[in-house]
Formats: structure tokens, C-alpha cells, sequence
């Protein structure tokens, strides 16, 4: 029991002085060397909990997977109009990439499909999950009379998924351009764009 509770202490050590570590200094730059440093562990010691340096970051990744899926969860499970819960799950997530743009970017990645690693099969559940919990979103909306009901669920749980996702990211890359061509802010330009997406299921 000791062993497993020193097991989980150094992992979560691991994944967060990781993360601090490739938000100051990005992927490449940092080092396993940099890691263990950090951690206060040797370098021994971290590979005992993860094999590579690619296992720490999908381990974050998935951390930041979490958070998405209780987004799409509150969405599917709050009160209110489907319209507004919309408008908050996109809101939501917007503040997630602007916080951690690194990590939420790589969630639209690919991931390892080798199942033979616990962080992979975990990843792959989580996916599942997330992709549930916005079709029953979308249900909510049919049911509300706001989506069609002829859409294809699960192609538009998809859509919508990465629609809303590259939305945001691309706001983000291009928010000084968005104000010199289009004399528009960030917010603005999201609002808009997430209405045009909406329409779309209509």
C-alpha cells in the first residue's frame, strides 16, 4: 500500500514538473535530464514510472482530455436552454486553450493507438466518452427543437468536436491579424464563428 501510494506521489510529481517544464521551454527543448531535475528524482527513478519522455507528455495530454470531457458532460447534464449551454461549453473551452494552448492544441493530435500502454487505452476511453457525452448534447438540442433531426449524430459529434476546437485555436494563432484586417477582437470573432457553426445543425 505504501509502495503504491510512493508510486502515485512521483508520478503526479513527474507529470507536473513536466508540464511546467514544456510550457516555459517547449518539447524539444526539455529534456529527461531537465525532468528528473526538476522532480527531485534520478533519472533511474523516472524511468521507472514512465519509459519516455513521449509517455510523460500523452500522460498530460490526457490530463487535459479529462477536463474537456466534463465540459461536454456539463453540457449534456446542465439546465438551461441548449442554445445557451452551447454558447458556454464553446466559452469554456476557449478559456481552456487560451490558459494551456499547448496542451489543449494536442489534444486535436494524433495519439497512439498502442494498446498495450495504459495512458493509450485511457486516452482512447476518455475519447469515447467525450464523443458520448456531446451526442447526447446534440440529442438535448433535437429534442429541444434547435438541431435538425435528420442530422447524422455521431459524423456531427465530430464535426462539431473539432469544428469548435480548430475554431478556437485558430482565433488564437491569428488574433493580431483578426484586429488589423477585420478591426475585430478575439471574443467577437468567436461569437461569430460559433453562431455560423450552430446554424449549421439547424
Amino acid at each position: 500500500m505504501r509502495k503504491d501510494r510512493l508510486r502515485e506521489i512521483h508520478t503526479l510529481s513527474v507529470i507536473m514538473s513536466a508540464e511546467e517544464l514544456f510550457e516555459a521551454k517547449g518539447y524539444e527543448a526539455t529534456s529527461i535530464d531537465d525532468i528528473a531535475y526538476r522532480t527531485g528524482i534520478s533519472k533511474s527513478t523516472l524511468y521507472v514510472y514512465f519509459k519516455s519522455k513521449q509517455l510523460i507528455w500523452d500522460s498530460i495530454v490526457c490530463k487535459y482530455m479529462e477536463l474537456l470531457l466534463e465540459d461536454a458532460r456539463k453540457a449534456a447534464e446542465s439546465k438551461g436552454s441548449f442554445e445557451n449551454r452551447y454558447y458556454k461549453l464553446c466559452f469554456d473551452i476557449a478559456d481552456k486553450f487560451e490558459a494551456h494552448p499547448m496542451f489543449y492544441k494536442a489534444t486535436l493530435g494524433a495519439i497512439s493507438m498502442d494498446m498495450d500502454q495504459e495512458i493509450y487505452k485511457k486516452i482512447y476511453d476518455i475519447g469515447e466518452q467525450t464523443n458520448e457525452e456531446i451526442a447526447r448534447f446534440i440529442r438535448s438540442g433535437i429534442e429541444e427543437g434547435k438541431v435538425r433531426k435528420d442530422i447524422d449524430i455521431y459524423p456531427a459529434v465530430i464535426m462539431m468536436w473539432s469544428s469548435i476546437s480548430g475554431i478556437i485555436s485558430m482565433a488564437i494563432d491569428k488574433e493580431e491579424y483578426l484586429k488589423m484586417r477585420f478591426n475585430t477582437s478575439k471574443k467577437e470573432y468567436l461569437r461569430k464563428a460559433f453562431k455560423m457553426l450552430l446554424e449549421g445543425m439547424v
